[in-house]
């Protein structure tokens, strides 16, 4: 009799954790990404550039790519589909700038592609500063804020016209590692990278019922011509700080970030650094497979404590630096 009793009992409780545990949505994965339109935000250089190269090569997608350097932008067109101009249109235009603008650019580009909607934005554009807070100017945060997060915005809004035409979508939001922690000299990319967090969680709950799936992604730093210049003038804490992650290939960085867009998948990390710094911040974010939320509850204590000595780490090169520009001074 008792063994009857606790038998239903375990299986209450297991009923119970399988319907609280259940996924709060499950995104149809793209398999086939032949002739759907992709537009690419800063997609001249860079990850942007690697994305398109590989969608148009691999995959076969009808790409657009939105830039402000038209000498960039010729570039790419002649680079990526010097024979096959069609399925590559190339637009100057400033995302940061009249919503009108960015309006008309997605329009256009949907003219172009045999008026096909938009079914995956990836918003990669992003400006970038390496100062600390007293050294970055006010117009500089304004840029950031602009560029990084408005950009991002404008580009969303301006496409789910089609995707809810289409009656799906993917939107892809590219953050950094710097969008799961604040780093020394990145005091006003951080904020810019952590709002998208913010914007992708809200606007996927308002999505979801649309078949409209959001992806968030937290590349580390990587081996980009925008990465080369950037250490030009980074602080020097920074730059240490920095070499306690690796540096990943541009080419490794856009294929997961396809993967993870075909699949739906809410978050999209790197390594075993994006993977703890993933579990740390999970927080609300939605989840769309148990296994996914299950690794999350069991690592996230070991997590923090791996984070926080890293984190002592950090602010050790920190005091440092500073200790030794006193003796200096």
């Amino acid at each position: 009799m008792w063994l009857i009793i606790c038998a239903v009992i375990i299986i209450l409780i297991l009923l119970v954790l399988f319907y609280l545990l259940r996924p709060m949505y499950r995104p149809t994965c793209l398999l086939n990404l032949r002739d759907i339109h992709v537009v690419i935000t800063g997609g001249s250089s860079g990850i942007g550039k690697e994305l398109a190269r590989q969608l148009l090569n691999e995959h076969q997608a009808r790409v657009t790519i939105l830039a402000r350097n038209q000498k960039r932008l010729d570039e790419c067109q002649q680079e990526l589909a010097p024979d096959n101009h069609e399925r590559l249109l190339c637009l100057s235009v400033d995302i940061s700038g009249s919503y009108s603008n960015v309006q008309k650019a997605i329009e256009q580009a949907c003219q172009y592609h045999g008026n096909r909607p938009v079914s995956i934005l990836i918003n990669n554009a992003a400006v970038f500063f390496a100062k600390t807070f007293d050294e970055t100017t006010a117009d500089e945060f304004e840029q950031m804020v602009r560029i990084n997060y408005l950009g991002a915005v404008f580009c969303t809004k301006a496409c789910l016209s089609s995707m809810h035409q289409l009656g799906s979508g993917r939107i892809v939001l590219i953050s950094s590692q710097a969008g799961q922690i604040g780093i020394y000299g990145y005091t006003s990319y951080c904020s810019t990278k952590f709002a998208l967090k913010g914007l992708a969680e809200s606007l996927q709950m308002e999505l979801a019922r649309d078949n409209i799936y959001v992806t968030v992604v937290y590349p580390p730093d990587t081996d980009t011509p925008g990465l080369a210049e950037e250490n030009k003038t980074k602080p020097i804490e920074t730059q240490l700080i920095n070499e306690t992650s690796g540096v990943a290939s541009a080419e490794e960085v856009a294929r997961k970030i396809i993967k993870s867009t075909q699949r739906g998948s809410f978050s999209c990390w790197y390594g075993i650094n994006g993977f703890l710094l993933d579990c740390l911040t999970s927080g609300a974010q939605p989840i769309t497979n148990t296994l996914e939320l299950i690794s999350q509850c069991l690592t996230v204590g070991l997590a923090r404590l791996i984070i926080v000595g890293l984190l002592n780490t950090f602010y050790t090169i920190t005091r440092k630096r500073n200790s030794n520009k006193n003796k200096t001074n």
